[in-house]
């Protein structure tokens, strides 16, 4: 389910999407990057470099068929390639305008679970590079600090469009599991009434070393 707000929140926040993005385009020749976030509502907002990307789909009536952006796969699975995840009979015209129109290839997924959020990283390169698959499953964990980093500068705007409860602050960098997303909880999260328990140690977004291992 789409946000009342979310083929055109990367328009209405180009300015900021800009600026906070810079630090990750141009990075091992990716050209695309997008937070795909749901509230605990199920709802889906976009903040995306390539705006055109999500709007281009739903324009032509394939939203409801792109799989990269379905709950079948991003609540269970922590990594995939836009590749494996579609629906049969509208594969090829999504493939056609990912590739065909956008120029975008190689694309993937990474996904956190934060309280009841689910947090969404969307990568993509636009030159066909044989070598690129193998360096995002080599250095996953770098791609996932983009995410969280991207995650946090925009975390104040994200706040905006989601009320109550606010969007989770990403206190602790855990490393990818190889598996379906495991949740995470901030430190006031509250379960059955009852805090959850988290380390006290707090890594900082910004003293990540940029992304270096």
């Amino acid at each position: 389910m789409l946000h009342d707000s979310a083929l055109k929140s990367s328009f209405d926040n180009s300015f900021k999407i800009r600026s906070v993005f810079k630090e990750i385009l141009g990075l091992d020749g990716i050209e695309h990057f997008s937070l795909d976030l749901v509230d605990p509502q199920g709802r889906m907002l976009f903040f995306s470099s390539t705006p055109s990307h999500a709007y281009v789909i739903f324009q032509r009536g394939l939203g409801d068929y792109d799989g990269i952006i379905s709950s079948q796969y991003y609540e269970n699975f922590e990594f995939y390639w836009w590749s494996d995840a579609h629906h049969k009979s509208f594969a090829q015209q999504i493939q056609d305008i990912r590739e065909g129109v956008l120029s975008l290839k190689h694309g993937f997924m990474l996904v956190r679970k934060w309280n009841n959020f689910h947090l969404i990283y969307s990568f993509a390169a636009k030159k066909q590079n044989t070598r690129f698959q193998s360096l995002v499953v080599n250095d996953i964990n770098k791609y996932l600090k983009m995410g969280d980093y991207a995650y946090m500068e925009m975390l104040e705007t994200y706040s905006i469009y989601t009320g109550s409860p606010p969007p989770p602050k990403i206190e602790k960098f855990y490393f990818f599991d190889d598996c379906a997303p495991p949740s995470r909880y901030t430190h006031d999260f509250i379960i059955e009434n009852k805090p959850v328990i988290v380390e006290n140690k707090i890594i900082q977004i910004s003293s990540y070393n940029k992304w270096k291992k």
